[in-house]
């Protein structure tokens, strides 16, 4: 479907607005996406499709969240959740406590991080959660809050009587008192302006994104996130993930056999 122009055309727009580098192997992806856009769009000539993607911010929009979407769960990776609750009890940052979940899709990452919090500090008005995605279908499913049941089934079935409303259909939602500590933007962690208005956090989660990456974008990522991290904050990463070959910005700290990044310039404390 895609001639080698075509894709290109389509690669250089998502790189341009996202930093996602897109390859031959991914080729097939693309074209999926690309031709049920084009249907949705009721329109045949990809010439016009292309026209539509740049001329037609919201058809732009649309399409990156087609290309972008990623499957996530509640407890995801709970290791850092545990170095987080763990973090949280040893950490003198002040509250509130303030965490950053970037990209953090329909809103599982977050959540799942408000309810750890919620427990390690009996208190919602301690902390404060900012939830970043490029994607803004994912953050309208973020901000309702809604899921079924292959989402919630790694919680606790305590925590998921304690922080959600069952509805018909197997469905669960986040309670209002959860919903109420996690603030949801639409946005890219490339925008340094944009990055930068987010303000400082004490943890930031940042998984599975970088890898995504070209060296340039990933340094640029990297330096945004090390904008947005208070002096001795921790940076949370993807296990294939690392940024000791990219920046010195963030050093490796090893927490209950698992690895995180403390923002550069304390001295090491934790233990190898």
């Amino acid at each position: 479907m895609l001639s080698p122009l075509y894709f290109d055309t389509l690669r250089d727009l998502i790189y341009e607005n996202t930093g996602i580098v897109f390859d031959e192997r991914k080729k097939y992806f693309v074209e999926n996406r690309v031709r049920e856009h084009m249907e949705e769009l009721n329109v045949t000539s990809l010439k016009d499709y292309i026209y539509r993607l740049r001329t037609d911010k919201n058809v732009l929009r649309d399409f990156i969240s087609k290309i972008t979407v990623n499957e996530t769960y509640f407890y995801r990776e709970y290791y850092h959740l545990r170095v987080l609750a763990k973090l949280v009890q040893t950490e003198n940052f002040g509250f509130p406590v303030k965490v950053l979940s970037l990209p953090c899709s329909t809103g599982e990452e977050p959540y799942s991080i408000a309810i750890v919090l919620s427990e390690v500090l009996e208190n919602p008005l301690k902390f404060e959660i900012t939830g970043v995605d490029i994607d803004r279908n994912a953050l309208l499913k973020a901000r309702e809050g809604v899921y079924g049941r292959r989402s919630v089934s790694k919680l606790p079935a305590e925590y998921l009587r304690k922080y959600f409303e069952e509805l018909e259909g197997s469905r669960w939602r986040v309670k209002d008192t959860l919903r109420r500590r996690v603030r949801f933007y639409e946005g890219n962690i490339l925008d340094r302006l944009f990055m930068k208005g987010l303000g400082k956090f004490h943890y930031v989660f940042c998984k599975n994104l970088l890898i995504y990456f070209d060296e340039r974008a990933r340094i640029q990522a990297i330096n945004n996130l090390y904008d947005v991290t208070v002096d001795g904050g921790y940076l949370f990463l993807g296990h294939a993930e690392s940024v000791s070959h990219s920046s010195a910005l963030f050093e490796p700290v090893k927490i209950e056999g698992t690895i995180v990044y403390r923002k550069a310039g304390e001295e090491e404390e934790d233990e190898w």
